[in-house]
């Protein structure tokens, strides 16, 4: 339901209050074991599709159908991957080599694409990897990891964790991923995306070991939640600092919530057009994160909050979007 009255499709809704892409992460496979869609240790065993090949191929269609750009996040996992955990796809944890790892992020790479390309739903930017601040491809299930991926351990065989004797290996997975997407398509803007964003000393770390190791990417994106990497108060001298330091590269948000008029304002003031944007988290959601813009109701339909989306509104209006 949107601040109208009027009931309307999600992405329409979106798009009226000035929103004008979509991110969407895919999972290698949610049904395999410790997966997000499995019944293995507590996982919830969903029937329906979810962020799993077909299901992006068929959501990413309506979003190109509503006119909407597309943001597909690669999250190289069964489940979620974050800071906490990058646990390996069941499917390729019999790798015992660095360079058959990263075969498996470049194979499966493209065939998603070119899946999405059969369909003429090519997104414009690739996310290569889902806050891989630790790096990814890293842990395996364990018999108390859950179907989040937690509780699992280091897979001490091969993995792709960032520290400074195994950054050749984490760049030779993210750059499997970087080069399938550019062999797809030029023109897909690969991004890389870390959430440690109120940390600099770190966040440069990793982005300067990035570039040691020759990592050819469009797009530095950070998650911003006041919960987790605030003060918030800090983030536009943080941007301005990340934008001076490295010239070459484009900035987004891939992930916030509260704080859409601040980090707006902070990505439109980075030089030369440098900042690319936001992208709110889990627009249906409320969590420790923020709250949700479309809340659950009591009429068991999805119901915009005014105040939330009058922010949009103005957002729209303030920057001359219309």
């Amino acid at each position: 339901m949107d601040t109208d009255g009027n009931s309307k499709d999600l992405l329409a809704l979106l798009k009226n209050h000035g929103f004008n892409l979509i991110r969407l992460r895919t999972f290698v496979d949610p049904w395999a074991a410790y997966g997000y869609a499995s019944n293995t240790n507590a996982c919830s065993g969903k029937s329906e599709p979810f962020a799993g090949k077909e299901d992006i191929i068929r959501t990413a269609q309506r979003v190109k159908a509503a006119g909407m750009g597309l943001l597909l996040d690669f999250h190289y996992s069964d489940t979620w991957a974050d800071p906490g955990k990058q646990i390996i796809p069941e499917a390729w944890r019999s790798a015992r080599s660095i360079d058959e790892l990263a075969n498996h992020v470049r194979l499966y790479t493209l065939d998603v694409l070119e899946s999405l390309r059969a369909v003429n739903a090519l997104p414009d930017m690739v996310q290569v990897g889902n806050e891989v601040t630790p790096g990814m491809l890293i842990h395996v299930p364990t018999n108390s990891t859950d179907c989040w991926g937690n509780n699992s351990n280091v897979n001490t065989a091969v993995n792709g964790q960032a520290n400074n004797n195994n950054w050749p290996n984490l760049a030779r997975l993210l750059n499997a991923g970087l080069q399938a997407v550019k062999q797809v398509s030029p023109n897909i803007q690969t991004v890389l995306h870390v959430e440690n964003t109120g940390r600099p000393a770190d966040v440069e770390w990793w982005i300067d070991s990035a570039l040691q190791q020759n990592l050819q990417f469009d797009i530095m994106a950070f998650s911003a939640y006041a919960a987790f990497q605030g003060p918030a108060s800090n983030w536009s001298s943080y941007f301005q600092r990340y934008a001076a330091r490295y010239p070459q590269l484009q900035f987004m948000v891939a992930e916030y919530n509260p704080e859409a008029r601040l980090l707006n304002d902070v990505m439109r003031g980075l030089p030369n057009g440098r900042g690319r944007g936001t992208i709110i988290w889990e627009p249906t959601e409320s969590g420790a994160w923020g709250q949700a813009l479309l809340p659950w109701s009591e009429n068991n339909v999805y119901t915009a909050v005014p105040a939330r989306f009058q922010e949009y509104d103005a957002m729209v209006r303030d920057y001359g979007l219309r």
